[in-house]
């Protein structure tokens, strides 16, 4: 159903938070969406909430999905119209989200509720200031007429003490190719915005090769397991080529060196 702009009013307070929120997920399914919406304030009641996302979706809002792997969970998307509704108001987009092919759909899928995963382990601790999704990542490289700029899975600032800590933030749900490695390495190099990076990956063979790709990089790459992530969020210990050494995330983001470190290095 198409949305017709004289047939919903949508209240500020929570139906534009809850379409901006799909926006900037890509794909997220129901309970993640009721979780973004409860410690963002947006939302306290379940039924409520419900009833909100069957009505966006009516309206052609949002497009409900269904995912084999997941049940009966419904996964959320913005539709083109939603993301025209977003625009209106002044949310700040110049890249429409890319529609993803039929075969492209499922991996893209458990690539954005991992990064949901990840987002909301942050927000639960009150240490996230800001997270900046890829969709405002693109359309900020699209602003500034940078074509060939890296595009980060988010870009994160956490509450460290006193002060703030930011670092751009990879997914690596399966490895990329040697090649494609280079390319990722020359743009880290040559990136000005950032100087802390942070690859987590599901298992230790994926994390293996894909630090691997980074051994001779001269920025502060560091690499962890999702499941350690979950476990110890900052203080995830993750390995940095530059100064080959494990340490806890915090401390790599923090700019110091613990006195006393392993350096097995993640090869």
């Amino acid at each position: 159903m198409r949305y017709i702009k004289d047939c919903i009013s949508l209240n500020v307070e929570h139906d534009y938070p809850l379409l901006r929120q799909v926006l900037h997920a890509g794909f997220v399914t129901h309970e993640q969406l009721f979780e973004f919406m409860q410690l963002g304030q947006h939302e306290s009641s379940r039924s409520t909430f419900n009833w909100r996302a069957r009505r966006l979706a009516a309206y052609g809002l949002i497009a409900r999905h269904t995912v084999p792997s997941l049940g009966k969970t419904y996964v959320y998307s913005i539709t083109p119209e939603g993301a025209l509704e977003l625009a209106s108001t002044g949310e700040c987009f110049l890249v429409t989200p890319p529609k993803p092919s039929r075969n492209e759909k499922e991996l893209q899928v458990a690539h954005s509720l991992e990064l949901n995963s990840i987002h909301l382990s942050l927000l639960r601790t009150g240490s996230l200031a800001r997270w900046v999704p890829e969709i405002q990542v693109r359309s900020k490289n699209a602003s500034m007429g940078v074509v060939n700029g890296k595009i980060y899975d988010a870009i994160v600032t956490v509450r460290l003490g006193e002060h703030d800590a930011t670092f751009a933030l990879e997914y690596e749900r399966t490895a990329k190719s040697e090649e494609q490695y280079i390319d990722v390495l020359n743009r880290f190099e040559a990136e000005d915005g950032l100087d802390r990076f942070l690859y987590l990956a599901p298992s230790e063979n994926v994390l293996k090769f894909v630090s691997w790709q980074f051994r001779n990089s001269k920025r502060h790459v560091c690499f962890g397991l999702l499941a350690d992530w979950y476990r110890r969020l900052l203080d995830t210990e993750v390995f940095d080529w530059k100064c080959h050494q494990y340490r806890p995330f915090r401390t790599a983001l923090d700019g110091t060196h613990p006195a006393a470190v392993t350096t097995a290095a993640l090869a």
